[in-house]
Order: C-alpha cells, then sequence, then structure tokens
C-alpha cells in the first residue's frame, strides 16, 4: 500500500461507529449501504479539516465488495474484508503490515478487541465520537517505554487492565 500524499492514517471501524454514533445510526433506517454512504460522507467532511491524515473505512465483508481494496465512498477508500464477520481483523492486520511509522495510524474504533490489538502494534486509538467533534484528539506520537524495552508502555497497560477489570467487574 502506498500512501505518499498523506502523513498520517485515519482507520475506521466503519459498522461499529455506525452503530455507536446516533447520527450515523439512524441512517441504518434506509439500509446499509446508505449508512455507508453516510458515514463516508462524515469522514469526507471530517478529512477537509484534517488533510494530514488519509482516511480509510474498513467494512465487514459485503459478497458485492468482498476482499475489495479499490471501493471509494464520497472520495473515501473503503475496504471490505473477506469474511462477512472479519472486519476486525482487517484493521488489526492492515496496522501490524503497515510498512510506515504504525504511530501514524489512528484507529476509529469502540471495540476493545480492535483497540487493544492496535495499540500493541503501536497505532493510537480513539472512539467513535472522535470522528464527530472535529477536535484534534492525541493521535500516539512518542510512547513511553514499557519496563522492559518491548511490548506496550505502562500506561496504555493500565487502560487496558482497567477495562478489563470494568469487562469482568473486578
Amino acid at each position: 500500500m502506498n500512501l505518499v500524499s498523506k502523513s498520517k492514517i485515519l482507520l475506521i471501524d466503519g459498522y461499529n461507529v455506525i452503530n455507536r454514533v446516533l447520527g450515523l445510526q439512524a441512517s441504518l433506517d434506509g439500509g446499509l449501504e446508505n449508512a455507508r454512504n453516510r458515514l463516508a460522507l462524515q469522514i469526507s467532511t471530517w478529512s477537509q479539516t484534517h488533510p494530514a491524515f488519509e482516511c480509510v473505512i474498513v467494512f465487514d465483508g459485503d459478497p458485492q465488495y468482498s476482499g475489495s481494496r479499490n471501493q471509494y465512498l464520497a472520495g473515501v477508500r473503503c475496504i471490505f474484508s473477506r469474511t462477512p464477520h472479519g472486519g476486525d481483523e482487517e484493521i488489526i492486520r492492515f496496522v501490524k503490515n503497515y510498512k510506515g511509522r504504525k504511530s501514524d495510524i489512528t484507529v476509529v474504533s469502540d471495540d476493545n478487541n480492535v483497540g487493544n490489538n492496535c495499540r500493541a502494534h503501536g497505532a493510537s486509538f480513539q472512539p467513535s465520537s472522535y470522528i464527530m467533534t472535529g477536535i484534534p484528539h492525541h493521535t500516539g506520537g512518542r510512547r513511553e517505554p514499557s519496563a522492559d524495552g518491548r511490548g506496550i508502555d505502562r500506561r496504555t497497560a493500565a487502560a487496558i487492565n482497567k477495562e478489563l477489570r470494568k469487562k469482568y467487574g473486578l
């Protein structure tokens, strides 16, 4: 993948964001295609105020587009996973296999599995509301080294532990 003109990547968990953002959730009444188009329009608008970002939306597989790398909606690149529920794996694989600085990738999702895996590979993670506010958030940058010099930093580990304690009621 060659993203020459942009220095950062905004990687959006498509259906997760659609189902979590009220303004986009309502667009599901018009079907998945309508919801995808509404999300792409929102991302296209967001990208106008954040020109350093190459925006990519990842959707779970759709038989019509499955495995496609060159679909564009409202000028935004869209990737459809090869399997019906493979969008999460596609996002994680994208981050893991990215050849540039992984800290230049910001993943937008409310899925803890996606967030934890992408942070473990060096990307930053933002909630679905990030694309609605237009307010720049911390997008990665430097990571504080872990105690042993490997893996994730202490702050990220603490955030993951906090999420897991909440999930399991500890």
